[in-house]
């Protein structure tokens, strides 16, 4: 029969029921190894109830080593019964008990191969590792996690001697030791003993407490220093279980720098699930810019497309604030280089003007070679007066909102280049559409989400209003509107993915969410093909 338990992981380790199991080996492969001795020893909330000791005949030769090591000999074994006459006992009397070892992994491989040529289930895991535990609860207080170290250390009753029985009380009394350490440092349920054993890198077992009084439902933490100021903004459908596994070791030398650093934690819970946490931890982390938030102050790297069609020849800028002018913006990109990639992208198909110098309508001076190559229709020489040239800017504005022939112009434009084997000049012109398009379509997104109030259904079944992109709460944040202000871009692009992913129901709108359908084929044509270029490129580099 197998071996089944039935406890959660939220069961106080004082109800919980071990069977420390240790065994003697023919080798130690479990591919060409066989079992010689089975020893457990099971344990409730500190007290012994009872044996399991059985030597077991393998079926093969033992090694004089191992005969040498363990005392364990053919002769010995001679009249013992096979593993199929002692396994089932061993199931018997581990029944409903959480599995302990000492390097759990050698004792659970042959004891699973055992129960596969019975046609047994395998033993419930995860089993317990007393080593990976001493890792977490007293290193470095130990040179080392071998068995009979942590036995002297703890002064065990039983010493280990190669014996299963043996063994198996030693690493009973060490589990024992080491369950007493883990207590102080708030490993107090089967669940966070299974977490210990889990965790990389160096533990903060004794910070485990600063998350007792977190929520158990979706919501913001913040973890803060010793005067209060926010370390790091993080978000959770279960804020006080994220915030302990924190706790129990990341490799990271960043994560270990904050938790040293860290005295208290926050909550802020966001009853309408994950959309409202999103957002609360964009404003957090906007509001109090923690060190250890990568987006903590990346939005001050962010700035737009301008085009100001008021002026007398209008050329496009990267500018870092977007104002309700009467210009147009495209944006906000991420960066400079992300905004100079798109302008790139305009400027190699449009003939718009690149030179900085400002322009009235009679303006004149010595034309650029752009204008020698037919890349610039050349105001500055009055080649192009200011009626030709707003129709050119007219046609620009146009192909912004309805970019099918923009996008169809550049991507000729890379086919030709490619034709030419000027593949890196192809990859240029890739890179460009790509930033246009992906900053396009964004645009397109937003245009509905900032146009007015949108009321819809959350994953929470809770009702969630959107004020021109702002998500209505109690924290005195206005509308976001369009343009929308870099400093509330991490915060509309948490929105715009929650909606684009989640496609919640609408239940009310002041301008209907909708897209101009020119130009929307070629734009989702584009995306979905730069999509599939990135997997492809991805899955030839696992191949490689």
């Amino acid at each position: 029969m197998p071996v089944q338990t039935t406890l959660t992981l939220g069961v106080p380790i004082a109800e919980v029921t071990f069977c420390v199991v240790d065994l003697e080996t023919t080798g130690g492969s479990v591919a060409d190894a066989s079992i010689t001795e089975i020893g457990a020893v099971a344990y409730r909330g500190g007290e012994r109830l009872g044996t399991f000791a059985t030597l077991v005949n393998p079926g093969r030769p033992i090694p004089q080593y191992v005969a040498h090591l363990t005392g364990i000999d053919d002769r010995l074994v001679a009249s013992s019964p096979p593993i199929e006459q002692t396994l089932p006992s061993f199931v018997e009397f581990a029944r409903g008990a959480v599995i302990v070892a000492h390097n759990a992994s050698f004792d659970v491989s042959f004891l699973n191969a055992a129960l596969d040529g019975l046609d047994y289930p395998h033993l419930p895991a995860p089993a317990v590792c007393t080593a990976k535990l001493a890792r977490r609860v007293i290193w470095p207080d130990v040179p080392n996690v071998r068995l009979r170290t942590l036995a002297e250390y703890f002064r065990t009753r039983v010493r280990p001697n190669h014996r299963a029985l043996a063994d198996a009380e030693a690493t009973g009394e060490v589990l024992l030791g080491l369950l007493a350490f883990g207590e102080r440092l708030g490993i107090t349920t089967l669940g966070d003993l299974h977490e210990a054993c889990r965790a990389r890198g160096r533990p903060n077992f004794g910070k485990i407490r600063l998350a007792d009084d977190l929520p158990r439902s979706p919501g913001v933490y913040l973890f803060r220093d010793a005067y209060g100021k926010v370390l790091y903004v993080g978000k959770s459908n279960d804020v006080r279980t994220r915030v302990r596994s924190y706790f129990y070791g990341d490799e990271r030398k960043k994560m270990q720098d904050l938790l040293e650093e860290v005295r208290s934690v926050d909550a802020v819970a966001t009853p309408a699930g994950e959309l409202e946490a999103l957002v609360v931890e964009a404003r957090l982390i906007r509001r109090s810019e923690p060190p250890y938030n990568r987006r903590g102050t990346t939005w001050r790297r962010s700035c737009y497309l301008k085009l100001d069609a008021s002026e007398a020849y209008p050329r496009l800028k990267i500018v870092r604030t977007a104002a309700d002018d009467g210009a147009t913006y495209l944006g906000p990109f991420g960066s400079n280089a992300a905004a100079r990639l798109a302008k790139d992208a305009i400027e190699e198909v449009v003939p718009i003007r690149r030179c900085t110098t400002a322009m009235r309508a009679t303006t004149r001076f010595a034309p650029c070679a752009l204008a020698d190559i037919g890349r610039c229709v050349a105001p500055c020489d009055g080649r192009a007066d200011t009626e030709r040239y707003g129709e050119l800017v007219g046609g620009l504005l146009s192909s912004l909102s309805s970019p099918g022939g923009l996008l169809a112009a550049l991507d000729a434009r890379m086919q030709r280049l490619a034709e030419q084997e000027r593949f890196e000049e192809a990859a240029d012109v890739r890179d460009r559409t790509r930033a246009l398009a992906e900053a396009l379509w964004r645009s397109r997104v937003d245009s509905w989400l900032t146009a007015g109030l949108l009321r819809f259904t959350s994953g929470t079944r809770a009702s969630i209003e959107l004020e021109r992109g702002s998500l209505r709460r109690d924290d005195d944040e206005g509308p976001i509107g369009s343009p929308c202000p870099r400093e509330r871009a991490t915060e509309l692009a948490a929105v715009r993915s929650w909606v684009c992913r989640h496609r919640p129901r609408l239940e009310a709108c002041d301008v209907a969410p909708s897209e101009p359908v020119d130009g929307g084929a070629a734009l989702a044509r584009a995306l979905r093909a730069f999509r599939d270029a990135t997997s492809r490129d991805r899955r030839s580099a696992g191949r490689q």
